[in-house]
């Protein structure tokens, strides 16, 4: 009983934390030019997020390797929404989300915001308009987050990547960082027709959540299989090694 109140009164918190954040932006983005909007939007999303959401939330992130400051493509596995605020946390960047967080009420809107690149993967023309505009925020200088998996799962390696993003990078020469981000529990992954709220509810209601974030060293080529495969079998390894420490194996 304890843990869903927990859990109800840090998802109300967390509402009310986006819609202050939300207020906040819309209203003084008025003052500044477009790409100072994003640039704002940027740096306030990771200050909320370092300073507020995760202390809110009993978070508890453990970082392994280096963290990237230059640009390039962040490739991470993918376990729940949450995967972005914990690399988002770290690293200024553009993320590619579902098209279905767009039509979220107040996240949604906030995400857009903030940068975030919406696609519709069983759509090819809104596969391609995110490619574009993804490689518009690279030639500005920006770093991208994506999950190639394209859903979240619990299986304890990574399922099949989605080539679109390392074709990009292998055509550009972008740097891709392949990144493993495992949570404590298995059921922390959101996963079939499981709610949104009840899954944060459930997640949440305990007194922490741990994460454990593995940075590798960034891969440059022209060959997007050579990309895809590195990326996925460095993940994997990481997985697994994580999983056995927590006793997940």
């Amino acid at each position: 009983m304890f843990s869903k109140l927990l859990g109800i009164s840090r998802f109300l918190l967390f509402l009310l934390v986006v819609l202050v954040f939300f207020t906040y932006l819309f209203f003084t983005n008025f003052f500044f030019s477009r790409e100072m909007q994003i640039k704002r939007g940027l740096t306030t999303r990771r200050f909320i997020i370092k300073n507020v959401l995760n202390k809110l939330l009993g978070v508890k992130i453990t970082v392994k390797g280096t963290i990237p400051t230059e640009k390039c493509i962040l490739m991470a596995n993918h376990r729940t929404y949450y995967d972005a605020i914990v690399i988002l946390k770290d690293v200024l960047a553009f993320p590619i989300g579902k098209i279905e967080v767009q039509s979220w009420p107040l996240i949604g809107y906030a995400a857009s915001l903030t940068g975030v690149l919406f696609v519709n993967r069983f759509n090819k023309e809104s596969r391609r308009g995110t490619i574009d505009a993804m490689n518009q925020k690279l030639n500005d200088g920006y770093t991208i987050f994506n999950t190639p998996e394209g859903t979240t799962h619990d299986e304890p390696t990574t399922i099949a990547f989605h080539p679109g993003t390392f074709t990009a990078a292998a055509k550009n020469k972008i740097p891709i960082v392949p990144i493993a981000i495992e949570y404590e529990l298995v059921e922390d992954a959101w996963i079939g027709d499981d709610t949104f709220i009840r899954h944060f509810v459930q997640c949440f209601g305990k007194s922490n959540t741990r994460i454990k974030v593995t940075y590798f060293d960034s891969i440059i080529s022209d060959d997007a299989d050579y990309l895809l495969n590195t990326t996925k079998e460095l993940i994997d390894t990481e997985l697994l090694r994580i999983r056995k420490e927590w006793n997940l194996i």
